[in-house]
């Protein structure tokens, strides 16, 4: 496909820091680019943006990407003046959108979008009220003006996916009200009263708007329109001062006056600096509206005329300027007051004022709260079930302890319900963490002179946003990594034969009682060889130790603190930092990383991650007379096993088992505890076949609360939390299959 792209960029670029080269550069490494500059003020990153800064150009484009990529690669300039149109199989794309609409809008986009305008219309009716005592304010302009821009910038990347006519309008309404406050931002007068209502308006039927979006019915807002002119159009303005029909003559007197000169007075004001004869204006202007209210007996009017004249010359003239606009006001007020022309009667639809979002706002703290609570019914829950059995087996009431039976499946029903919701609560899809890597892939691309395209799957796989939030770190690692270390160059690649753009990969989903995160690429892969020499050098192994590793267990030092097989740090690694990093986060959330690489195919860095951090399934296992917790999700099997089938290999003991020799560790010798069992033992297996653990036996599965070890007390790097049974006891939580 062709491309035309069509760059008009102005002073809203340059305010946000933002360098419209990094574009034209992002798009070259969409296919084949022709640019063509026409003109060119990029202002310095020491220099104010003006009006006299911009930025245009057209770019010719031929690639095989879809419009909605380019689209998305430009989203944060779009709606400052960028055009992309189709210029290949024009016709055909125009029938199409005719046949057929646009593609549905992914859902974690339509839930951010909601959320996020919600916010925005919140945060504009609270600044507007600050506005209506204090118009004048630039600070709350600005305000005003950055969540108008932000709210347009998010409907016209939903717009993008899915036409709709609600959005349309909310699209149209806020790029014009932006156009209004920009100009009384940049002019320093500020707004006017009436201006500020009507931008209270617009809010509210920018509302109604939005809720005829999130119930899927029609809205026009035609009637919005007309204020919007009067809002913008230096017309309405005037018409706001020199409008009073029916008014007697004396006040019809003062509006003509008032009507030739106020219009002038604006225009002089939005320039900013005036000269002296047009300070002379102003001066005379000023004298004869005093004489006239004077005059007229409008005492109010002449007393406010008066301070405007001790103000001129003696105030910062934007300051005067206000006060000006306020004058206005005023005068427009007294002549509604007394116009003999009566209003049409409006109808008055409360309904307007009845919340409809099908969302609510909920603090993270309130949620953790309720977590707690929930897992404190676990317990409680787990102490029913113990009663239960007591009344039978101590009290000798059987007969309450049936029904206490009975009724505790109806509550456990009803617990499980309860947690699965609140779970809920605190999940987010990863798409919340995955969106941030499009434009650091970009970026790194750029920086390394790499071509490197990103694929990303299983956005929608859900995790608790508390790990989301933990492993961003990590991901960004990961990510870099791929790029830098794997990714060869374009050169390389051509070289071995390869395509010379690389591809990176990252995939989510969930297996079991896990999230699993997979992030790939088809570069160089690890040099097994070179990571042998370089933990050698850095002390880390001795020869004969290195020598008698395999592969697998080789390539795992890269996750050791310190380690970097870079011949020189530069600023994006070599500094012996970042792999360890991210060893040790997913291990703290009680996870899991796995690395694999293949020589030149590439290497996938596979994270385990619990689907929660808030209620976790845990194996409760007896060894002699104490309980102990095993993370349900680091166990793949349960085994009975004959003792003497474990036998002894170069004095580490093993069983044989699926094929595979498995090293067992028998908990009761490691942690000082004598067994109470000698002939049949329970062996728990990890999920990699690689290791067991033997336990005397296992008592049941709980979900349960697992609380952090206070740093007071001393344990053993194995013990990673502890959890309150129903009875009371207390269970240390041993992470021994990782």
């Amino acid at each position: 496909m062709k491309y035309l792209i069509k760059f008009r960029l102005g002073k809203s670029v340059f305010e946000r820091a933002i360098d419209p080269r990094f574009f034209i550069e992002d798009l070259k490494n969409l296919g084949k680019a022709q640019v063509k500059v026409i003109k060119e003020n990029i202002p310095s990153p020491e220099e104010e943006p003006t009006e006299e800064h911009c930025f245009h150009a057209d770019v010719l484009l031929e690639t095989e990407r879809p419009k909605e990529e380019i689209l998305e690669l430009l989203e944060f300039i779009l709606e400052d003046g960028v055009e992309v149109e189709v210029l290949e199989g024009s016709e055909e794309v125009k029938e199409e959108k005719e046949e057929k609409p646009k593609g549905e809008i992914p859902p974690p986009l339509l839930e951010n979008y909601k959320l996020e305008t919600e916010e925005i219309l919140s945060r504009l009716r609270s600044s507007l009220e600050e506005l209506e005592e204090n118009p004048g304010s630039s600070e709350l302009i600005n305000d005003v003006f950055r969540n108008f821009h932000t709210l347009k910038g998010n409907t016209g990347l939903v717009l993008s996916y899915k036409e709709d006519e609600s959005l349309r309008y909310i699209h149209e309404i806020t790029h014009r009200a932006e156009t209004v406050l920009q100009k009384a931002r940049d002019s320093g007068i500020g707004l006017t009263k009436r201006q500020v209502e009507i931008l209270q308006e617009i809010v509210d039927r920018l509302d109604d708007l939005f809720i005829a979006f999130t119930e899927g019915r029609e809205e026009s807002a035609e009637d919005v329109f007309p204020l919007l002119e009067e809002l913008g159009s230096a017309e309405a303005k005037k018409d706001m001062v020199i409008s009073g029909e029916g008014v007697s003559p004396d006040i019809s007197a003062l509006v003509n006056v008032a009507s030739q000169y106020i219009p002038v007075f604006r225009e002089l004001c939005s320039k900013g600096e005036i000269s002296e004869e047009e300070a002379e204006f102003f001066r005379r202007s000023l004298l004869t509206l005093y004489k006239l209210t004077k005059e007229l007996g409008f005492e109010e009017l002449s007393k406010k005329t008066k301070e405007l004249q001790n103000a001129f010359g003696n105030v910062d003239f934007r300051e005067f300027c206000r006060s000006l606009e306020e004058f206005s006001v005023e005068l427009q007020k007294m002549v509604d007051q007394r116009s003999e022309k009566k209003e049409e009667r409006k109808t008055f639809d409360t309904s307007r004022y009845i919340t409809k979002t099908g969302y609510l706002k909920v603090e993270e703290s309130t949620v953790k709260d309720l977590m707690d609570i929930v897992g404190e019914l676990s317990v409680f829950k787990e102490w029913i079930y113990l009663f239960a059995a007591k009344l039978d087996r101590v009290y000798r009431v059987p007969e309450a302890s049936r029904e206490l039976k009975d009724n505790i499946r109806r509550f456990r029903s009803l617990m499980d319900s309860l947690q699965r919701t609140v779970l809920e609560m605190r999940m987010v899809p990863v798409s919340t963490l995955f969106e941030r890597f499009p434009k650091l892939v970009r970026d790194l691309s750029r920086v390394l002179k790499k071509k490197v395209r990103l694929e990303i799957e299983g956005g929608e796989t859900k995790l608790d946003k508390v790990i989301v939030e933990r492993i961003a770190e990590p991901m960004i690692h990961l990510v870099r990594n791929a790029i830098d270390h794997g990714i060869e160059t374009p050169e390389e690649r051509e070289r071995l034969g390869k395509s010379p753009e690389g591809l990176v990969k990252i995939r989510a989903y969930q297996e079991g009682g896990s999230v699993i995160i997979e992030v790939s690429d088809d570069g160089k892969g690890i040099d097994v060889e070179k990571v042998r020499r370089k933990a050698v050098e850095k002390g880390l192994y001795t020869e004969e130790e290195i020598s008698k590793m395999s592969d697998e267990e080789v390539v795992q030092i890269i996750f050791q603190p310190g380690f970097s097989t870079k011949d020189q740090a530069t600023e994006l690694s070599g500094r012996g930092v970042g792999m360890d990093v991210v060893a040790n986060t997913v291990r703290d959330l009680g996870g899991d990383v796995e690395v694999k690489s293949e020589q030149h195919l590439g290497t996938t860095v596979k994270l385990t991650l619990p689907l929660t951090l808030a209620i976790r399934k845990v194996l409760l296992v007896k060894i002699g007379n104490v309980t102990f917790g095993i993370p349900a999700e680091d166990v793949g099997e349960v085994l009975k096993v004959k003792r003497e089938a474990i036998k002894t290999l170069k004095g580490t003991k093993v069983i044989y088992h699926r094929d595979r020799v498995l090293e067992v560790e028998f908990l009761a010798e490691k942690l000082g505890i004598k067994s109470s069992v000698n002939g049949t033992i329970t062996l728990l297996v990890d999920n990699h076949l690689s290791k067991g653990v033997a336990v005397d036996e296992v008592v049941s599965t709980i979900d349960t609360v697992v609380k952090p070890i206070p740093d007071l007390i001393a344990t053993s790097e194995e013990i990673s939390g502890i959890t309150i049974l129903g009875d009371g006891s207390v269970v240390y939580i041993l992470e021994v299959l990782k």
